[in-house]
């Protein structure tokens, strides 16, 4: 398992006590131990339960607490499940990190010129970041960028026998760019740290939180940095420019800001049905509106008609705080859930508001209605979130459940209205391939037929949902490939 130059030191921190095995590999290596088959192997000898058992505990994140066993109400039990399993879903992540950074990329330097200028308004991203971190927010993704691919190359396999390469990116190297001393130190302290710089560990939430990493996924020792973990570089993009400015406001002032990340994001979800969906099987309306003249709210955030069935889109950031995410407590997960995709707290929210414009389509008088939902014969109500809790295990079915114990059937025949779906925008992402080819409401189908209790997560239902990089995301890779011409001269980069 180890470099034979690394084992001196291994055995000194196993000495002392100290892991040497990351959760992770454990699991791998009982994964490798239940796919062998025992008749065989050389001894012909089986592993004993007892072994693979304890290999199985070793690898067991989830026992860092005692579970609750008195729970009696359903809601609390599957609000249980969604606390054990969100964070091991996050770390197990089946999406390709290159699209978190991306993905924000594309919100900074796509979505965001487009919006209105009163929403822009809002939130002046680029005047905030400069006021927080003294230096401007495009050098902050460039450099985040050549971070990113430098940690690409690292990864890259290599021929057997070869050692593996020293993978720190020497900081005096950015000498050779066109940036100032000052704004070269400015931007490798807000993505690194030191071991002196080290938080109280009594402040982590849970077994799963890695926020310090987030925010600071890269090692600072020396002349270099080294990244800790490549998903959390790559998604440094998103963690400064959201997370360390909205944590720098009064709190009175996060709502407005979250609320124009709300915006930005709902917009997103527009721009992929736009770009890549066919366009004859999906007929896509953004933000539509009655005909009264009257109500001034869109219909919903989004209506896919494919053929007479309908698919309403509720988009939601779902930012889940790492007290609760990494909580393991039912309680603060139901009542975030409550909050934040069912019922909201001034104002109707997700599951609330599909109800609320459910029952205005089946109910309402038919002149108030655009042309498009006037036949409309089956409804598909739909929750994107940009967060992994739209996807992950039993979230689906608890959001299912509170839509199923307030939705009157008999009031909405003769339409039909399937179960409620939840994902994330990751999984969007990935079924784009899908999108390209069939009927949206054939793929939402697929995943509630394949597991009708609505329990798994959706990449594991679905038949259409690749893993790793998204295909056909020909938009994407374009802005991409500007993005990397642009930098080299931009930095002023001579290698």
């Amino acid at each position: 398992m180890f470099p034979p130059v690394l084992l001196p030191r291994v055995m000194k921190e196993s000495n002392q006590d100290r892991p040497i095995f990351f959760q992770g590999q454990l699991r791998y290596l009982a994964s490798q131990v239940m796919r062998l088959n025992p008749a065989h192997e050389e001894d012909g000898k089986s592993i004993p339960d007892i072994i693979l058992g304890g290999i199985l505990l070793a690898a067991g994140e989830l026992l860092y607490e005692p579970p609750p066993n008195n729970l009696t109400n359903d809601l609390d039990k599957l609000a249980n499940y969604i606390a054990d399993f969100l964070p091991t879903y996050e770390i197990d992540s089946h999406t390709d990190p290159i699209m978190l950074f991306l993905r924000f990329y594309i919100f900074l330097n796509i979505i965001i010129p487009t919006l209105p200028e009163h929403i822009k308004k809002q939130a002046a991203v680029e005047e905030l970041w400069e006021k927080e971190f003294h230096f401007p927010l495009k050098r902050y993704w460039q450099l985040v960028y050549a971070c990113t691919i430098h940690a690409m190359a690292e990864r890259a396999d290599l021929p057997a026998d070869t050692p593996p390469p020293d993978g720190g990116i020497p900081i005096s190297w950015f000498q050779n760019t066109n940036l100032t001393p000052e704004q070269i130190s400015a931007v490798f302290d807000t993505i690194s740290f030191q071991l002196s710089d080290l938080p109280d560990k009594k402040k982590v939430h849970g077994f799963a939180d890695f926020e310090y990493l987030k925010d600071h996924p890269y090692f600072h020792t020396n002349d270099k940095v080294y990244a800790i973990d490549y998903e959390f570089a790559v998604a440094k993009l998103e963690s400064g420019a959201l997370w360390r400015v909205a944590m720098a406001m009064p709190k009175n002032k996060r709502e407005t800001y979250f609320g124009f990340w709300g915006e930005v994001f709902d917009r997103y979800v527009h721009w992929i049905f736009e770009t890549y969906t066919d366009k004859e099987k999906n007929k896509f309306y953004p933000s539509p509106m009655y005909l009264n003249g009257k109500d001034s709210r869109p219909i919903c955030d989004g209506i896919v008609m494919c053929g007479s069935t309908a698919v309403l889109i509720e988009s939601k950031l779902g930012t889940c705080a790492a007290e609760v995410r990494y909580s393991g407590e039912y309680q603060k997960f139901r009542e975030y859930l409550e909050r934040s995709l069912v019922t909201g707290s001034d104002r109707a929210i997700g599951v609330k508001q599909l109800l609320a414009t459910i029952m205005n389509l089946t109910q309402r008088n038919k002149a108030f209605l655009p042309d498009y939902l006037r036949g409309v014969r089956k409804i598909i109500p739909v929750i994107i979130t940009k967060d992994e809790i739209g996807s992950s295990w039993v979230t689906n079915a608890y959001l299912n459940t509170r839509f199923q114990e307030q939705l009157n059937r008999k009031a909405c025949k003769p339409v039909k209205i399937t179960p409620l779906v939840s994902m994330n925008v990751s999984t969007l992402e990935r079924m784009i391939t899908a999108l390209s080819e069939m009927e949206f409401s054939d793929i939402l189908e697929d995943r509630i037929e394949n597991d009708t209790l609505l329990t798994g997560p959706f990449d594991a239902a679905s038949s259409y949902v690749r893993h790793g990089m998204p295909g056909k995301l020909y938009k994407h890779l374009e802005i991409l490939h500007e993005l990397s011409e642009t930098m080299g001269a931009d930095l002023g980069m001579v290698e």
